[in-house]
């Protein structure tokens, strides 16, 4: 599909509804775990919201070109592989320890028989694990919300003399 279709800017406000409902996800996971919303809290969330939304803008224009057909399941298909991996494979590049010597060392300020410490290659799994969890439903509701939208203005067009 092409990007001057005026389809295309259909989808970019549903991939916008895409980061502002991962948004409202990660508040409920929040004030289900207890957590109080501070003033770095609610900075943090203020600013999250205009990055959530650009991040899926960007990567909803590759999953738009690849998108051919009516399957809004195909459609939530490409919308999570792309977000996931627009994430996940920075992360990976830039912050995993590919080192097998190094990747999992202590500091020397941590006791070896302490059980509770994460190293940095085990922090950047949680964060992707987390990620790809996360994104699976507001995918699918954005995907299916898209469709319905989309489908039934191509519909309603077909139907008129």
């Amino acid at each position: 599909m092409k990007l001057t279709d005026k389809r295309f800017w259909k989808f970019e406000a549903m991939m916008l509804l895409c980061g502002v409902i991962l948004l409202c996800q990660i508040i409920v996971v929040q004030m289900c775990s207890r957590a109080e919303f501070e003033a770095c809290n609610g900075a943090v969330l203020i600013l999250l919201f205009p990055v959530l939304c650009l991040y899926f803008a960007i990567s909803g224009i590759p999953a738009w070109l690849l998108y051919k057909g009516n399957s809004w399941m195909k459609l939530a298909g490409y919308m999570y592989l792309f977000s996931a991996l627009l994430l996940i494979v920075p992360l990976l590049i830039f912050l995993f320890d590919w080192n097998p010597v190094t990747a999992n060392m202590r500091p020397d300020s941590i006791p070896a028989d302490e059980g509770k410490y994460i190293t940095d290659n085990e922090f950047t799994i949680i964060i992707c694990t987390g990620w790809a969890v996360l994104l699976i439903i507001p995918v699918l509701i954005t995907s299916y919300l898209t469709r319905q939208w989309i489908g039934l203005n191509s519909k309603l067009r077909s139907n008129t003399p």
